[in-house]
Parts: C-alpha cells; structure tokens; sequence
C-alpha cells in the first residue's frame, strides 16, 4: 500500500472518530445556535427590509418564520427552516480541523474559529435569502430571474453547497497557514530511509547516500 493511501486512510479514520464524538454535542447545542442565527438575521433585516415585517423566532430544533402583519391563531401553519439541515456542516468542518495531524493545537483552535464564524455569516445570508424564497409562491417563483436564481440557489445550497463548504474552507485554510509546519517536515525527511541528516550548530541538512 502507497504512503499516500495510507495516510489518506489515517486521516480518514481519525475524521469519523471526531465526527462520531461531536455529532452528539451538535444535538445538544442545536436549540441555542438556533436562537444565535434568529437573532443574527433578524439584526440583517431590520436593514434590509423596510418596513419590517419578518423575524425568525429559534425553536427547539427549528427556526420558524413569524410575520407582524398576520396576527398567530391556533392551527395557524408556519414556515422554517429544519436547524439540523441549516447547519449540519459545522460538525463537518470541525471533524476536518481537529482530525488532521502535526498541527499545533494552537493553530487548529485559530483556525477552527475562522471556520465556524465564517459558516456562521453563511447560515444567517441562507436563512434570509431562504425566507424570501419561502414567502411566494413556487410557481410564482419562477416567474422573475431573480426567483428563479433564489429558489436554484437554495435547492442546490441544500443539495450539495452546504457540504461542499467545509472542504473548500478547510482546505484554503491549510494553504494560507502554510501547510504541515517545516519542522515537522524536515523532521519527516530526516526519519525517512535513504536519507542522513548532518547536524552543523543549529542547522540541519540532507545527504543522499
């Protein structure tokens, strides 16, 4: 077997370990970081929208849609949005961060919060371009360019986007950090067979047999 497969297979591994140890915590904090992306799009529209007549409410496992102009009544039907199918992505992209290797833990808690904050304005922009698309007609939807670019977004954000996210983000943060640490790869180098390393003071250098 290649080096490379292996290491892709660890890695693999060491993924689904974490993503099997956070999956639970997700569906613990799932109610709160509703409420969270509620409050943070609500913030978005009262500039967005004039004048104000939506606001999302976080409910348990949901963020529902709640209009000022229509009185609430019993058996009253409203729209939302499922909270696990928003954001489901989170537990991706920090099995992505917390399982890759020679990282120092300083880096990955960095980058993990450049990951989650940047997921997080993602989910408030969906939540309010999403609660435009719910309030028309899906036919009525299509009859406008910028209907029918709301509702192929939204499909395709749910469809295939939304988890696609985690693996560009992930990965542009590993090119901008630079990759594996150059000590830790000189350190691989020097451990490999075939090569020996030559210590001068506080330098090291390689020479193939």
């Amino acid at each position: 077997m290649l080096p490379d497969t292996k290491a892709l297979l660890a890695f693999a591994g060491r993924f689904l370990l974490v993503f099997c140890l956070i999956l639970p915590l997700w569906f613990v904090i799932t109610p709160g970081y509703n409420r969270l992306l509620a409050s943070g799009a609500n913030v978005l529209l009262a500039v967005t929208e004039a004048p104000r007549v939506h606001s999302l409410v976080g409910w348990k496992g949901n963020i529902l849609i709640m209009r000022s102009d229509r009185p609430f009544t019993e058996g009253m039907k409203i729209q939302g949005f499922t909270g696990y199918l928003t954001h489901f992505n989170l537990v991706l992209m920090t099995g992505l961060v917390l399982a890759q290797r020679h990282v120092a833990w300083r880096r990955r808690c960095v980058s993990l919060t450049i990951a989650l904050g940047v997921l997080f304005l993602t989910h408030i922009l969906y939540l309010v371009i999403g609660m435009k698309f719910f309030q028309q007609p899906e036919l009525e939807a299509f009859q406008s360019v910028a209907g029918r670019l709301s509702v192929w977004g939204t499909n395709f954000y749910l469809s295939m986007a939304s988890q696609l996210l985690p693996v560009l983000i992930w990965m542009a943060l590993y090119w901008f950090f630079g990759g594996i640490p150059e000590e830790v790869r000189a350190a691989d180098e020097g451990s490999t067979p075939g090569w020996r390393g030559k210590t001068s003071g506080r330098r090291k250098t390689h020479r193939a047999p």
